[in-house]
C-alpha cells in the first residue's frame, strides 16, 4: 500500500495516492502520548539535516509512533515537506516490485530492466516532490519484496531520495539494511523493549493519573515490553474492568487479559509463514522455554531461523545447573503461544511437553513462560517433576505473579500424592497473602499443619511445620495487630513437634519457634522484651531463612535507639542471606529491603536510599507488597521536599493498601502524606490524613512507632499547630521511657524549632540533652540536627541557615519563618520541580505540557514568591 499528502493523482491509470492528511485533517484518533521522546527527536533531528533514517527494533516496540510523531515534527517545522507511505505488508516475493509499483512514471516498461525501473522510479519520484521535499516513508521495510528493496537501496546511495523507514531487529543484520548503516548512508535508531519505568510514565500520561506499581508491573508484563501490547492491553483491561480507577489512581482489579488483540497482532506477524514454520511454531508453543539443542531435535533449523526472522521466537543464553551456559529458545509473546496451540490436538501437545520436562531445567529462562507451559502441562493431567514444579513457582513469585502461583499449585493438589500435599498448600498460602486474600491463607496453613501433624514428623517435615508455624503467626499478627495471639496461634501448630520431640533435639526446633517469637514482638515494637535475646539469635546457629526474618525487626530496633550503623551492617548482612533462602522465605528480601530503605531515612543518607530500592526500570527479584512501593517512593519524595510527587504517591499507595498490609507501611504512609499535604498548605486534608493514621490497624507496624510520632511533628509544624510544642514533649518524654535516643533527640529538636518560631526562649536543660543525645546517636542526620539546635541557641542566623540547609541534604524540610504563599496545585509541583533542578523541558515532558506552558506557571510562581532565580525559589518553596 503506498499513500502521499501529494495530493490525488493517477499513475497510469492503474493506482492512486490517498492524500496523507495533514494534521488538523482526517480521520481523527485516540490520544497518545509519546513513548520515546529522545527517540523521536532524534529521528526528527537527522530528517531535518537531510539524512535518511532506518528506526529497528523487535515487533511492537513503537517504532511506528516514532516514525508517525517524527514526520509530525518535521512538517510542522518545514511545512513543504511531503511524505509518501510505503508498507511492506501485503507483499511478497512472488511479485517483484509489489510495493513500488505505485510509484512507477511508466510502469509498463520498468519490468525486467533494472536500469529503466530505477529511471522510473527516479522520474516518479520527481514528479511526486514538485518544487518541495519529499520524504519515502517505509513501514515494515523487512516485508518488502527483494526487487523493492534493492531498488531502494540504489535510490538512497544516488542521494535521490530521502528514506524513513522501520525494520524489524532479526532484520537490521541482512542485505541490503546492514550495508545502508554501515556505510553511513542512514542513520541507524534503535529502539529497546519498554522499561517499567517507560510503561509507567506512559500510562500515567495516557490515563491521565497515577497508575499504582502492580497495575504498572502487570500491564509491562502482558506487553512484554511491545508497545503495540501494551497499548492494545489497556484497552483490553479499560473494556473488561481489570483496570479501574480508584481515589485517583488507576488500579489493577485482577483477572488475564483478553488476549483477542494480541492474537490478532500475532497473525498479523504470521502471515506469509511457511508451512514448515508455522509447524515449528505449533511445537515451540508448547514446548518452550527449551534449550536450543533440545529443540532442533523437534524442529528443522530453518524453520527455527524463519521464525526468529519474523520475530516469533528469540534466543537467550542461560545459565546451567552445572555451572555452564545454554542458548534457550522461547517465544517472543504469550500471544503467539494462544495462536499456534489453537491448532494442535491435546495428545500431540502432551507428547510435546513430555519432551520439553525431561529437557534439564536451566536457570534464568523467562519466567512467564516456564509458569505458562507447567500451568499448560498441569491442566492436560500430566505429572509435572517436582523440580520443575518448584521452578515454575519460583517464578511466578520472581515476576510477581502470585495468581499463577495459586493457579499451579491448585492444579497440582488435584493430583498431587498425599506426602507432597501440604507442601503444596504452604507454597499457595504464600501466594495467596500477597494475594490479600487473608482468610484463604490462613485456611491454607491450616490444612499444611492438620497434614503434618498426622505424621511421621522427621527432620524436613519438621521445617516445613515450623515453617508453616512462622507464617501463621506472621498472617495473624498483620491481620489483628495482636502479638499475642498471634504467638498463641505460633504454639497451636508448634505443638505436634512438642509432643513428639520433647527435648528439641529435631532440628533444634525450640530455637526456631524461639527466632519467631522474638521477630513478632520486634514487629510489635516490643522492643525492651526482645532485643537484647534477638541480638544474641541473629548470630546463632538457627536456620537461615528464620533468622532473616529476625533481623529487620532488630535493625530497626538498632534505628530507634540511634544505632544506625550497626543497624544497617545487619540489614547489609543478611541482604544476601534472605536473597539466597527466598525459596523458604518469600518476602524476607522484601523485610530486609524495608529495614535497609527505614534505616537509611534515619541515617541522612538521602542519595542512597533509592538504591535500596533496588535497579530502576527492572523487577525486583522477590516477593513485594506494591503499596509498600510507592510509600517508599513517597517518602523518598518527602525526603527530596517534593510535596506534589510525594502526595501523588502516598495517596497511591492508600488507594492500593488493602488487608495484606504485612510491612506495616500504612500507617506511616498516611503520616507522611499529611506532612506532604500540609506543606502544600492544604491543611484540611493533613488533619483527615492524620486522623485516619490514628484510626488506622496497627496490624505488625509497631516497629516504625517512633517514626510515626515524629511524622505527626512535622505536619502539625507546617501546619503552625499550637498543638506542636506539647506533643513534641510528649513524645520525647515517650522515646526516653523506652530508650529510643533517635526517636528523643528528633522530638527534641521539633521542640526546640517550635519555641523558636513561636518567639519562646530555649529552655538551656533541653539544648544540654540533645547534645548529650548527639554523641549517642549516630549517622549525618542526627549530626545535623544538633548542628542545627546549636545554631538556633546561640541565635546565629548565619549557622542556622547554614545547618538549614544540611537539614535539607539530609531529608528533613522546615516549614518557612513567613506565612506560606498560596500556588495552586500545578504551580506547587512545578515550582517543586523546577526548585530541584529539572529544566522547564524535562518538566513539560515528564507533566506532558508544552514547554511554553510550564515557563508562564514559573513567572506566575516568582511573582507570588517574589524571587528571581530557581536557587532562591529552592529556598523559599521548601
Amino acid at each position: 500500500m503506498t499513500t502521499s499528502d501529494a495530493g490525488t493523482s493517477a499513475v497510469r491509470g492503474r493506482s492512486t495516492f490517498a492524500g496523507v492528511p495533514a494534521p488538523r485533517g482526517g480521520p481523527s484518533r485516540a490520544p497518545a502520548h509519546v513513548l520515546r521522546p529522545d527517540a523521536v527527536e532524534h529521528v526528527t533531528s537527522s530528517l531535518g539535516t537531510g539524512r535518511s533514517v532506518l528506526v529497528v527494533g523487535d515487533a511492537g516496540t513503537g517504532k511506528t509512533q516514532v516514525v508517525a510523531r517524527a514526520i509530525e515534527r518535521l512538517r510542522a517545522e518545514q511545512g513543504d515537506v511531503r511524505v509518501v507511505l510505503i508498507s511492506g505488508a501485503g507483499t511478497h516475493d512472488a511479485l517483484p516490485l509489489a510495493a513500488l509499483e505505485p510509484l512507477l512514471e511508466d510502469a509498463g516498461a520498468a519490468f525486467g530492466d533494472l536500469a529503466a525501473t530505477l529511471r522510473s522510479l527516479t522520474a516518479g519520484l520527481d514528479r511526486l516532490r514538485g518544487d518541495g521535499r519529499l520524504v519515502l516513508r517505509i513501514e515494515d521495510a523487512h516485508r518488502l519484496d527483494d526487487a523493492s528493496a534493492r531498488a531502494l537501496d540504489w535510490l538512497v546511495r544516488q542521494d535521490t531520495v530521502q528514506v524513513v523507514a522501520t525494520l524489524r531487529l532479526s532484520w537490521a543484520s541482512r542485505t541490503p539494511w546492514a550495508a545502508l548503516w554501515k556505510d553511513d548512508l542512514v542513520e541507524r535508531v534503535d529502539i529497546a523493549p519498554l522499561t517499567r519505568d517507560d510503561a509507567e510514565r506512559w500510562l500515567a500520561a495516557e490515563l491521565g493519573g497515577p497508575v499504582t506499581a502492580q497495575a504498572a508491573h502487570h500491564l509491562w508484563r502482558a506487553s512484554n515490553g511491545s508497545a503495540t501490547l501494551l497499548r492494545e492491553t489497556v484497552k483490553d483491561a479499560l473494556a473488561s474492568g481489570a483496570l479501574t480507577r480508584r481515589h485517583g489512581a488507576w488500579m489493577w482489579q485482577g483477572g488475564p487479559p483478553s488476549p483477542a488483540r494480541m492474537e490478532d497482532l500475532a497473525e498479523l506477524d504470521l502471515q506469509g509463514a511457511s508451512r514448515q514454520a508455522r509447524a515449528a511454531l505449533e511445537v515451540c508453543a508448547v514446548v518452550c522455554p527449551i534449550p536450543l539443542d533440545a529443540l532442533l531435535d523437534l524442529v528443522p533449523a530453518a524453520a527455527l531461523d524463519e521464525l526468529v526472522l519474523a520475530g516469533a521466537v528469540a534466543t537467550t543464553t542461560a545459565p546451567t545447573p552445572s555451572g555452564g551456559t545454554a542458548r534457550v529458545v522461547d517465544l517472543a509473546a504469550p500471544a503467539y503461544a494462544d495462536v499456534a496451540r489453537a491448532w494442535l490436538p491435546a495428545s500431540r501437545q502432551r507428547d510435546l511437553l513430555q519432551r520439553a520436562l525431561d529437557a534439564p531445567v536451566v536457570r534464568g529462562v523467562a519466567a512467564g513462560s516456564l509458569v505458562r507451559s507447567v500451568a499448560l502441562a498441569i491442566d492436560l493431567g500430566m505429572s509435572v517433576p517436582p523440580t520443575r514444579l518448584r521452578e515454575a513457582f519460583d517464578g511466578a513469585f520472581a515476576i510477581h505473579q502470585y495468581d499463577a502461583a495459586v493457579r499451579l499449585a491448585t492444579g497440582a493438589l488435584a493430583s498431587c500424592p498425599p506426602e507432597r500435599a501440604a507442601e503444596l498448600y504452604a507454597l499457595r498460602a504464600a501466594a495467596r497473602v500477597m494475594l490479600g486474600e487473608m482468610a484463604e491463607t490462613l485456611r491454607d496453613l491450616a490444612h499444611a499443619a492438620e497434614l503434618l501433624a498426622a505424621g511421621p514428623l522427621d527432620a524436613e517435615a519438621a521445617g516445613l511445620l515450623l515453617h508453616v508455624g512462622d507464617m501463621t503467626a506472621h498472617v495473624v499478627h498483620a491481620q489483628l495487630g495482636d502479638v499475642d495471639r498471634a504467638l498463641a496461634r505460633l504454639d497451636d501448630v508448634v505443638a505436634p513437634l512438642r509432643a513428639a520431640d520433647p527435648e528439641g533435639r529435631l532440628r533444634r526446633w525450640r530455637d526456631e519457634v524461639e527466632v519467631t517469637r522474638l521477630t513478632r514482638l520486634g514487629y510489635a515494637g516490643r522492643f525492651g522484651e526482645c532485643l537484647d535475646a534477638a541480638l544474641v539469635a541473629v548470630d546463632g546457629d538457627t536456620h537461615p531463612a528464620r533468622r532473616v526474618s529476625l533481623a529487620p525487626p532488630t535493625a530497626l530496633a538498632l534505628g530507634e535507639r540511634g544505632e544506625l550503623r550497626r543497624a544497617l551492617a545487619l540489614c547489609l548482612q543478611f541482604g544476601a542471606v534472605a536473597a539466597a533462602h527466598g525459596d523458604e522465605h518469600r518476602w524476607g528480601s522484601g523485610e530486609v529491603m524495608v529495614a535497609t530503605f527505614f534505616t537509611l531515612l534515619w541515617s541522612g543518607e538521602v542519595d542512597a536510599v533509592r538504591d535500596a530500592l533496588g535497579p530502576p526500570g527492572g523487577d525486583l527479584p522477590f516477593a513485594v507488597e506494591w503499596s509498600s512501593m510507592h510509600s517508599a517512593l513517597g517518602l523518598m519524595a518527602v525526603a527530596a521536599g517534593s510535596w506534589s510527587e510525594a502526595r501523588t504517591q502516598l495517596a497511591t499507595a492508600r488507594a492500593r493498601s488493602g488487608p495484606a498490609d504485612l510491612s506495616g507501611f500504612l500507617r506511616s504512609s498516611l503520616t507522611a502524606e499529611a506532612v506532604a499535604a500540609a506543606a502544600c498548605g492544604d491543611a484540611a486534608a493533613a488533619r483527615d490524613l492524620l486522623e485516619q493514621a490514628e484510626h488506622a490497624a496497627v496490624g505488625s507496624s509497631g516497629a516504625l512507632e517512633g517514626d510515626l510520632r515524629v511524622r505527626r511533628l512535622d505536619a502539625l509544624g507546617w501546619m503552625r499547630s499550637p498543638e506542636v510544642v506539647a506533643e513534641a514533649r510528649a513524645v520525647a518524654r515517650w522515646a526516653h521511657e523506652r530508650g529510643a535516643a533517635r526517636v528523643e533527640l528528633e522530638a527534641l529538636h521539633r521542640w526546640v524549632d517550635a519555641t523558636r518560631r513561636g518567639g519562646g526562649t530555649l529552655d538551656p536543660a533541653v539544648v544540654a540533652r540533645v547534645r548529650d543525645l548527639g554523641r549517642v546517636c549516630d549517622g549525618a542526620r542526627c549530626a545535623a540536627l544538633v548542628a542545627h539546635v546549636e545554631a538556633l541557641a546561640a541565635g546565629d542566623a548565619d549557622l542556622v541557615r547554614i545547618a538549614e540547609r544540611e537539614l535539607n541534604r539530609r531529608g528533613l524540610w522546615l516549614p518557612p519563618l513567613e506565612a506560606p504563599v498560596s500556588l495552586t496545585s500545578r504551580e506547587r509541583e512545578i515550582a517543586s520541580l523546577a526548585a530541584g533542578g529539572m529544566t522547564s523541558r524535562a518538566i513539560a515532558q515528564r507533566l506532558v505540557l508544552s514547554t511554553r506552558t510550564v515557563d508562564s506557571h514559573l513567572s506566575r510562581v516568582f511573582a507570588k514568591l517574589g524571587v528571581h532565580s530557581r536557587e532562591e525559589l529552592g529556598n523559599v518553596l521548601r
